[in-house]
């Protein structure tokens, strides 16, 4: 009699362990970029709301993280963040870690911020490397020493500082239109013409609610492009704004410089790309300074997937 031996049903292999999503954050006063990545894979990537250290645990603050995770196709398992106005180890960004934790259900432990231009230094140089002008909403020369020292020139925020970056030439702007309306005239010319598109006309009504409607220097920054575009169709005040702004980044530049060193000097921001002519004035002013733009969210991502192995391992 013939004997068989039963069969078995190989199990079935185990699904293959994917890497956890890492949200990286580049907050600013003119609008938050998001990566979310997996391993080595972009899944996803965007723009919200402006958000600061300021404005988190404020109703605009909450809209802007509430809008972000209506923008996530996936919840992560760690975040890093780069946020203005807030210096890593401090209360305030404890507090930060806590109210970016609720927002996204994780916990604090999950949470790791900074400072957006520390964020932005290790985005562009290791400690001791260069010199970064930052020109966003505001501006700013900073330097990490391989102590982990900071130099820095500027960055002092757009009610005493802040010159060259977005939201001064936005306040340049605005302040060539007004002028006009103090001499009993409307502004004409290109420039006003941008600034209308914006805003939505050029009387003084119209300009006021534009401007202190919205928190900060958020508004004045938009207005940074309206001026690009101007200088782009030749208007002398446009033109004459954007030499000063590159006067005033070349300035910041040499301070950090004389205490630092004859590093290398790079140039990025947001602001710095309202018009291909703002580059070249800068170039002219300080030879020798690299402008280059990279992706801040995504180096606060990848330094949210290096503390999620850190913690893996300690």
């Amino acid at each position: 009699m013939l004997s068989f031996m039963p069969c078995h049903t190989p199990p079935a292999p185990s699904p293959a362990r994917l890497p956890p999503l890492a949200l990286g954050l580049d907050a600013g006063g003119s609008g938050t970029q998001w990566a979310l990545l997996r391993g080595a894979e972009r899944v996803a990537s965007g723009t919200v709301a402006p958000l600061t250290a300021a404005l988190l645990g404020t109703p605009a603050g909450e809209a802007a993280l509430h809008s972000l995770r209506g923008a996530l196709p996936a919840l992560p398992q760690r975040l890093h963040a780069g946020l203005p106005g807030l210096s890593a180890g401090s209360a305030q960004a404890e507090a930060a870690r806590a109210h970016l934790a609720a927002a996204l259900g994780l916990s604090a432990r999950q949470v790791s911020v900074e400072g957006d231009l520390d964020l932005a230094y290790r985005a562009h140089f290791a400690p001791g490397e260069g010199i970064l002008i930052y020109a966003g909403t505001g501006s700013i020369a900073y330097h990490v020493t391989t102590s982990g020292q900071t130099l820095r020139a500027g960055g002092r925020g757009y009610r005493i500082g802040d010159d060259g970056a977005g939201a001064s030439l936005g306040r340049g702007a605005l302040r060539h239109v007004t002028d006009a309306l103090d001499c009993g005239q409307g502004a004409t010319g290109p420039l006003a013409e941008e600034v209308a598109a914006v805003t939505g006309g050029l009387d003084w009504g119209t300009l006021r609610s534009f401007v202190y409607a919205a928190p900060g220097a958020s508004a004045l920054a938009r207005l940074a492009p309206a001026v690009g575009r101007a200088a782009d169709r030749g208007d002398a005040a446009a033109l004459e704004l954007l030499r000063g702004a590159a006067t005033s980044l070349a300035e910041l530049g040499r301070r950090v410089q004389v205490r630092a060193g004859p590093l290398p000097l790079r140039a990025t921001g947001g602001a710095l790309r309202v018009s291909p002519l703002f580059p070249e004035l800068l170039r002219g002013l300080l030879p020798g300074v690299d402008i280059e733009w990279r992706d801040h969210a995504e180096a606060a991502a990848r330094a949210a997937q290096t503390a999620q192995r850190t913690a893996t391992t300690g």
